[in-house]
């Protein structure tokens, strides 16, 4: 899994696997899921991201670290 932020762009984009992306769906204007061809989510796109995150109360608690 790989996360970044794109400034230039208050994108925050969340790679859950690097499996190629099939298709695209728009949830909403700030939101958009990418799944690969078993219909599984691979990236989860989230804009203006600054406008919709509280980031002072960010964590990251319980993830597991799986060996690959």
């Amino acid at each position: 899994m790989k996360i970044q932020y794109f400034s230039e762009t208050d994108t925050l984009a969340i790679e859950l696997t690097i499996k190629p992306i099939a298709a695209t769906d728009t949830i909403t204007d700030d939101l958009i899921l990418d799944y690969d061809s078993d219909g599984k989510v691979v990236v989860i796109t989230l804009d203006n991201y600054s406008r919709n995150v509280e980031t002072i109360n960010l964590q990251a608690l319980g993830v597991p670290l799986l060996a690959a």
